[in-house]
């Protein structure tokens, strides 16, 4: 049997790259997880509180945005373990991810979300940095958010995507990133069998809870129908993991509308912090 990983978790409640009116309910649901994170492992990232501005960019908020992804950074620079980013929106991923690329190049991203998120900064309808998160992963996006470390589209697989724009389904084709829909047989068979093809090293897995079907989870900000079983989703993170070591992950969108919402839908949370660090060691 697999060791579990050593972990950190930075606990990171930037909602500014959120579209959502309600986007400030991620800081409640930040602040819900806090209390089941192991405190001897769990770093607080300081996000700033004003909403921010877009420095004449189309990015809204950006100078929040960047000041919380440059806060995760600096958390990260002293870290030696796999870090897990949650309570936070789709951007909040970035320090993380780059993070990741830069330890090990051959790292692979297995990207869940019910959107690609692949707008790009200029033609984004929103403006919104959770819009565009895989777009700066990539390196496409604008200066102040590129990652430091490009992630090759090659080593890019989206799972559950279901909502995707025209651009956005534009730039997949282009980019020759592959995909495996929400309703596929054997995601976890599929996952193994996709980092053992592109020879993996190392492995960074992005979950935007909206993946998640909305029958079995509702703590998200615009549920959308038809995506993955939550034991759909445990199984291919656990299958990742045991495929390649795991680089870091994110856990995102946590927005529960209610204190009974946050309490139904949290473990659900943590069964997936369990499915990550159930692989061996780095």
């Amino acid at each position: 049997m697999a060791e579990p990983t050593k972990a950190i978790f930075l606990l990171m409640p930037e909602w500014q790259g959120s579209a959502s009116s309600r986007a400030m309910l991620i800081t409640d649901g930040a602040a819900h997880l806090r209390e089941d994170l192991p405190p001897a492992a769990r770093f607080d990232v300081a996000v700033p509180q004003q909403a921010g501005d877009a420095l004449g960019t189309p990015v809204a908020r950006l100078s929040s945005v960047v000041a919380a992804r440059d806060a995760a950074r600096e958390t990260l620079r002293s870290a030696e373990d796999p870090a897990i980013t949650l309570g936070g929106d789709c951007a909040s991923t970035l320090a993380g991810l780059d993070r990741a690329a830069e330890r090990d190049p051959g790292v692979a991203v297995l990207w869940f979300d019910a959107h690609p998120d692949l707008q790009h900064p200029s033609t984004s309808p929103s403006g919104a940095a959770s819009g565009m998160a895989l777009r700066h992963a990539l390196g496409l996006g604008i200066a102040d958010l590129n990652g430091a470390h490009p992630i090759d589209p090659s080593r890019v697989l989206l799972v559950g995507a279901r909502e995707v724009d025209a651009e956005e389904a534009q730039a997949i084709d282009e980019l020759g990133i592959r995909s495996l829909a929400a309703t596929s047989e054997g995601p976890a068979e599929a996952v193994r069998d996709w980092l053992t093809e592109i020879g993996a090293t190392s492995v960074y897995v992005h979950i935007d809870l909206d993946v998640l079907d909305p029958a079995e989870f509702a703590a998200v900000h615009a549920p959308v129908p038809f995506g993955l079983a939550v034991s759909d989703l445990a199984g291919a993170v656990r299958a990742a993991v045991a495929t390649a070591p795991l680089a870091g992950a994110a856990i995102c969108e946590f927005a529960p509308a209610t204190a009974e919402i946050a309490s139904d839908d949290s473990p659900t949370v943590l069964r997936l912090l369990a499915a990550l660090v159930s692989g061996g060691s780095r």
